[in-house]
């Protein structure tokens, strides 16, 4: 192998790396914006009895009538229920980019 060709493989190694971290660390996550707890962000009619409840595995944190959570695995409709089930009437609920319709945040409340 003479030089010219190590040198050229480095070059193409060292650029892979160069990407593979880039990838790998400067471009954020869905799961990483779901870690900050604001993947479902819940609207409630009437303030939150308590400041934090543990539903569907993830802790949903509330300030007065404003609540989020981080991404469960659940539906996001399973959510919302549970949501309504604990907390109480659920007015607006949104899951990452999903912001549910009035019939669907119906279909919530009635599931409680």
């Amino acid at each position: 192998m003479t030089l010219s060709q190590v040198s050229a493989r480095l070059g193409a190694l060292a650029a892979a790396s160069v990407i593979s971290a880039t990838l790998l660390f400067g471009v954020p996550t869905q799961a990483q914006a779901a870690s900050n707890g604001s993947y479902y962000k819940i609207e409630l009619a009437q303030p939150a009895a308590s400041k934090q409840e543990l539903l569907r595995s993830v802790v949903v944190k509330c300030e007065g009538t404003a609540c989020r959570a981080p991404m469960a695995s659940t539906a996001a409709k399973n959510m919302c229920v549970s949501v309504a089930r604990k907390l109480g009437s659920v007015s607006a609920f949104t899951a990452g980019d999903r912001v549910f319709t009035a019939d669907e945040i119906a279909a919530c409340n009635a599931g409680a």
